[in-house]
């Protein structure tokens, strides 16, 4: 799908929930621009978002992610009360909470957490004694596995469960963005791969030849550099005045040899599905905490996090778990394709997944806890992988050089569930306003997650 025209006010690299988010909000503060949001995949949400858990949570140890998750979970809320289509047959918002099972170390840094946000995260502890019911939970393992003589990992001594989290649907979120930015006069390039950025077709700019980069010192010259030019895969290119990287994990590609770092850095992240008899035991539990569901008071399966750092994620309808584990050790940092090489994205989260790696690395860290994870009554039924783009401090970054060119990413995992918040803060940028209004009515000053005066706590909590 090719540009409508040669010239916009405003390109965005992206169309995943950042992208999303920045073309919806950009369109709504300022109707009179031309934008065009440019994305490799053939429609929006298709890159490291729709392979994703989609989680929320405003259990944050750090109060920005707080403020930037519990907005955008508010948001996505709105947007269910007011449309009937994003609450039925699916809804797109599924709040049935997160449970932490904490060993000693950390139970209590969790509760003084819960207990300094003075009601802002709404999260419950949960005693040891509640948590023996869970089918087929060893609170305190003996063993990493079978033959391994290494000090075992630590018991659980309690857990908390917070309320305000759960899944998301991320095609409907990345459908209500795109449908409502495209209402709005935003224009949609799919398949369609940005190679590289330029000062090209600036008169009054010198070059060095052949690289058609701009010489050192015209940076201190105020007003003068500007971005010009976005060059995409197929030989084409669109002059602009401002461009928004929001490629996620590829947006470095696309910065660093245009001399932009943005502080991050990129690593798959596997998920495995498993189903079978011990899954649908599992399913079944009704943890004795306090219901979320407004309907009928039903307690449900939550998204479990063990103290290995495995997580597990209920899918009801297919009666599966989507397992997974952070990982920092066993993926080089770095994507695996490279869109500037010859102008295409080759990303296929099929691809990315390691079947092996559930027995080699995911499922060392399960099984200690829930040793049925070893026997036939869990069969491992997919594998896929998408991209973290971690930033040092685990929150995100929203940075802009004076010529022109905007980033934001760095979401560390929990893009998705800042994503409305961070959209509103890239308009606000454009716009030229120092703070941004979140969707409660919060006002955030957005050179707060930049990277020249970042003003953040280093988030702990990252999953």
């Amino acid at each position: 799908m090719a540009p409508a025209r040669d010239r916009y006010d405003i390109v965005i690299v992206g169309a995943g929930a950042m992208g999303l988010a920045s073309a919806y909000h950009l369109a709504r503060a300022l109707p009179d621009l031309s934008i065009l949001v440019v994305e490799a995949r053939s429609g929006p949400g298709e890159g490291s978002m729709g392979a994703s858990n989609s989680m929320v949570r405003d259990v944050f140890s750090s109060r920005d992610n707080q403020i930037l998750a519990r907005n955008s979970i508010a948001f996505y809320r709105h947007l269910m009360d007011e449309r009937e289509e994003l609450r039925s047959p699916v809804p797109l918002l599924d709040l049935y909470g997160y449970l932490w099972m904490l060993p000693e170390n950390l139970r209590e840094e969790y509760f003084q957490l819960i207990a300094r946000s003075d009601g802002a995260i709404d999260a419950d502890p949960v005693d040891l004694s509640d948590l023996r019911a869970c089918p087929g939970l060893d609170l305190a393992p003996t063993r990493w596995y079978e033959g391994d003589d290494a000090k075992p990992p630590p018991p659980v001594t309690g857990g908390l469960f917070g309320r305000n989290c759960g899944a998301l649907a991320p095609e409907m979120l990345a459908q209500f963005y795109a449908e409502e930015s495209r209402r709005r006069g935003v224009e949609f390039a799919f398949d369609t791969c940005v190679q590289r950025l330029s000062f090209e077709g600036r008169e009054e700019i010198l070059l060095h030849e052949p690289s058609k980069r701009p010489f050192a010192f015209q940076e201190l010259m105020e007003g003068r550099l500007r971005i010009a030019s976005v060059h995409l895969g197929d030989g084409r290119s669109v002059r602009t005045d401002r461009v928004v990287v929001a490629a996620g994990a590829w947006a470095e590609r696309i910065l660093h040899p245009f001399g932009v770092a943005t502080g991050c850095a990129p690593r798959v992240q596997l998920n495995f599905a498993v189903s079978g008899s011990g899954v649908a035991e599992l399913l079944r539990w009704e943890p004795p905490v306090r219901a979320i569901d407004r309907v009928d008071g039903r307690t449900r399966f939550p998204f479990l996090i063990l103290p290995t750092g495995a997580t597990l994620k209920p899918v009801f309808r297919q009666t599966q778990l989507w397992v997974g584990c952070l990982d920092t050790t066993a993926h080089a940092i770095g994507t695996r394709e490279d869109p500037g090489k010859d102008g295409r994205l080759d990303y296929n989260m099929a691809e990315l997944g390691e079947r092996d790696a559930f027995g080699t690395d995911v499922l060392p860290a399960v099984t200690p806890y829930l040793p049925r994870f070893e026997t036939s009554s869990v069969r491992l039924e997919n594998a896929w992988g998408g991209y973290y783009n971690f930033s040092p401090d685990g929150l995100p970054v929203l940075t802009e050089q004076p010529y022109g060119v905007l980033f934001v990413g760095g979401d560390s995992g929990s893009g998705i569930m800042k994503a409305d918040s961070l959209g509103r803060l890239v308009a606000a940028r454009c716009e030229g306003r120092p703070d941004a209004r979140l969707f409660t009515g919060e006002s955030y000053r957005v050179d707060r997650i930049s990277l020249s005066h970042r003003s953040v706590e280093e988030e702990r909590i990252i999953l």
